[in-house]
């Protein structure tokens, strides 16, 4: 993995590296829908870069099954952008906790997808992948647990 191509990616602070990466193919994605291009290709190519080609191909998975199964276009804020759009923080919650929470992650993408099950294997999978390329995702399920005082 090449950390410093992962360092200018885009993202509001706190996102680890991967949901960074994360955040950046979905960006890629939709602004090759909006060019017209094919992204599978173009998008996979980038993220194998900094990742594997294991995981570059589960992207591109996971990205043509969102659309084939989406109930809408996902809402993605422009490349470039600061912010982090709430479909784009449910797509990448839903990875993070995929492998731990997979009954939340369904819920999570119910709005965004029909088959939310088969998301969730890709967003597994694809969360397997980063951690073997160094780019875990975390599990983000609400404030972090007290300190346990030990006597």
């Amino acid at each position: 993995m090449n950390a410093s191509l992962v360092d200018g990616l885009p993202g509001p602070p706190g996102l680890w590296e991967g949901e960074r990466l994360l955040l950046a193919g979905f960006r890629a994605w939709a602004r090759c829908r909006i060019d017209r291009g094919s992204p599978s290709e173009v998008v996979r190519r980038a993220i194998a870069c900094v990742t594997s080609e294991q995981a570059a191909a589960l992207f591109a998975a996971l990205m043509e099954t969102l659309e084939g199964v989406g109930r809408r276009p996902l809402r993605l804020h422009c490349g470039a952008c600061p912010g982090y759009a709430e479909d784009e923080q449910r797509l990448v919650l839903a990875c993070g906790l995929s492998p731990v929470e997979p009954e939340v992650a369904l819920r999570l993408l119910e709005p965004l997808v029909r088959d939310p099950a088969a998301v969730v294997c890709f967003a597994r999978a694809l969360n397997a992948a980063l951690c073997a390329d160094g780019l875990a995702l975390p599990v983000r399920l609400g404030a972090p647990a007290a300190p346990v005082t030990l006597h």
